[in-house]
């Protein structure tokens, strides 16, 4: 790893984490126009978002001991490669069915070049990893403030595919950049093989489950034969995934520290917790341009207020936490944020405030705000939860934490998209779906409530606000 030129590095890894983090929120503005460009059913375009979120759910926790094995260069190049030409995939596809190839692979690039891009920042800056580190955790927020104000404006004027042709050339230029930036590393013994067969096993369990919702979804008659093989292949896939973890040297899920009641609790809580934030805001814009017939653009801009908030309020929020705990700031975000969904779902236009009458946008973009300044208050007590209980397992915690957040996604949206398609209409399934996502996150505070306190720990190492 060359040392030479530190900042150089740190702006090379910036881009690449801003291409990678845009991506999922450019694709949720473009769901709309994905409909209509491929003359796709939201069940299948609905796959867009699922087998991304799915695809690096399972290759971050691998690709970042790759990492470590052999060398940040390989690594972080050959994932950024993947991604460029996954991008270029997606942008000539031909069908939903392409499509959906292209977006899985581009979640494993994506799931490739975070975790090493975070080692290359780490490698660059030895004397200030912690603060380097927590600066380039920023540039994951900032993608959620670009990608939809851009993709917005992408699709009202060139077209869906120029949301994923965009990464290409800036994909190459890292890619070459970073082939002479970057020296060839042997990398170091990281303890352990990459748990390839229980990354596969737990896309067996899961990927069944999502085919089974969306054939439930399928207007007219159901397939049974389909969904008791879908049933049976998650059913065995999971018996397997199950006994290869218990037995891994270095396991993608840790069962040892879920058998543990406090990791259990935490980790449920970000499942549930993973589920809203996905599902709900993967959906916004679809039903911004249903309900109120907003632009692409406009559709795309409503997602600013929700990252400005999440940002600010995160760092405000983060800093308190030495004084207020984990607890109080988790079960208030979670209260924001189901007031703001279940606002969300009562469709309401046009609203009057004393003699003043909103417009649907300012309207919309004040209760996305409400539901961005829970997530922001939420986030930082939620990221820090549990660490303290086995500093030694840092790195595994961290990754069961991002697991489980992002299974939750994954399984919210073909449920979500189950909903909408039962529905008589479009912006009525997708109220219903605010609704029930209201209800379910004011749940989660019965689990918030017994998260683990420790204030010693908060008081000694205060948690990275932005760490996504």
């Amino acid at each position: 790893m060359s040392r030479q030129h530190p900042y150089f590095l740190f702006g090379l890894v910036s881009v690449a984490i801003l291409l990678t983090s845009m991506q999922f929120s450019m694709v949720s503005v473009a769901l709309p126009a994905l409909i209509d460009g491929l003359d796709a059913p939201l069940r299948w375009v609905g796959w867009t978002i699922t087998i991304y979120t799915l695809a690096q759910a399972v290759s971050m926790p691998i690709s970042g001991r790759l990492s470590d094995q052999f060398g940040r260069r390989v690594i972080f190049v050959g994932g950024m490669a993947l991604f460029a030409a996954a991008s270029a995939a997606c942008a000539a596809a031909p069908n939903i069915w392409i499509l959906i190839v292209g977006r899985a692979l581009q979640g494993l690039a994506a799931g490739t070049v975070q975790p090493s891009a975070y080692g290359v920042v780490g490698d660059a800056f030895p004397g200030g990893r912690v603060r380097a580190i927590g600066l380039v955790s920023s540039i994951g927020p900032a993608g959620s403030i670009i990608g939809p104000n851009l993709a917005g404006f992408i699709v009202d004027n060139v077209g869906w595919r120029w949301t994923f042709w965009l990464n290409v050339p800036a994909g190459a230029i890292v890619v070459l950049v970073g082939l002479f930036a970057l020296r060839k590393g042997h990398g170091v013994d990281s303890g352990g093989e990459a748990d390839f067969l229980g990354a596969a096993l737990l896309s067996a369990l899961v990927t069944p489950i999502v085919v089974a919702l969306t054939e439930v979804s399928r207007q007219g008659s159901v397939s049974i034969p389909v969904l008791l093989a879908m049933l049976a292949i998650s059913s065995v896939a999971g018996w397997a995934f199950v006994r290869r973890e218990s037995s891994a040297s270095s396991p993608i899920v840790d069962f040892a520290l879920l058998k543990r009641r406090d990791f259990l609790i935490v980790n449920m809580l970000q499942f549930g917790y993973g589920a809203t934030l996905f599902g709900a805001f993967s959906f916004l814009p679809l039903y911004a341009t249903e309900a109120y017939g907003f632009s692409s653009s406009a559709a795309g801009a409503l997602l600013t207020p929700r990252a400005v908030a999440v940002v600010l309020i995160g760092l405000t929020t983060a800093s308190l936490l030495p004084r207020v705990g984990l607890r109080r700031p988790i079960m208030l975000g979670l209260v924001f944020t189901s007031l703001g969904l279940g606002v969300l779902a009562m469709g309401v236009h046009n609203p009057t405030i004393g003699s003043v009458e909103l417009s649907n946008f300012v309207y919309l973009a004040i209760v996305v705000m409400i539901t961005g300044a829970g997530i922001g208050i939420t986030n930082p007590p939620a990221n820090a939860a549990a660490i303290e209980l086995a500093p030694e397992h840092l790195a595994t915690i961290a990754g069961l934490r991002g697991m489980f957040r992002f299974m939750g996604g994954v399984l919210a949206t073909p449920l979500i998209v189950l909903i909408v398609e039962r529905s008589p209409t479009r912006a009525g399934g997708l109220e219903l779906a605010f609704l029930l996502l209201a209800i379910g996150t004011a749940a989660l505070m019965l689990l918030g409530w017994r998260v683990p306190e420790s204030k010693e720990y908060l008081e000694r190492v205060p948690p990275k606000p932005l760490d996504p």
